[in-house]
């Protein structure tokens, strides 16, 4: 006998899938955004200065020494681009078989090719992630905290 609620789990799921895919777009315009507004915070501040030894100056001073340091961190943190491909991965795993789920229910093949294609990006992801972690702890990478 098959499960009794099996078009509850497929409309549960769909609606995961569709929220999911939505806040994906979210959060790929808030990622954007947030970027855009760093970038020109960076530009104003280094329009602020006057000259190079203005900036060589600030740069020298404990404030710019943080915020050089910060701006360094952000870029080449082996950690930090690790749990971004885990972060990312764990995520495209979970919206692959939703979309699976939700192209038998619809009938669209768009999304079951979508939720084909999640899988194997998230997997991707994730198997770069460990690879990434195999490497720095080989290489001695760590980061000092």
């Amino acid at each position: 006998m098959p499960f009794e609620h099996e078009g509850f789990v497929k409309d549960i799921l769909g609606g995961l899938a569709t929220t999911g895919f939505f806040g994906w777009g979210i959060y790929l315009v808030a990622s954007f955004l947030r970027r855009k507004q760093q970038d020109a915070m960076q530009k104003h501040l280094l329009e602020k200065f006057a000259s190079a030894q203005d900036f060589a100056a600030f740069v020298q001073s404990p404030a710019g020494q943080k915020y050089v340091m910060n701006l360094s961190n952000a870029v080449a943190s082996p950690r930090n681009s690790i749990l971004s491909s885990v972060q990312i991965g764990v995520v495209l795993l979970f919206l692959g078989p939703a979309l699976i789920v939700s192209s038998d229910r619809y009938g669209f093949w768009i999304l079951y090719t979508l939720g084909m294609i999640s899988v194997c990006l998230g997997l991707g992801f994730l198997v770069s992630a460990a690879a990434s972690y195999f490497l720095v702890k080989k290489v001695g990478l760590e980061e000092k905290e």
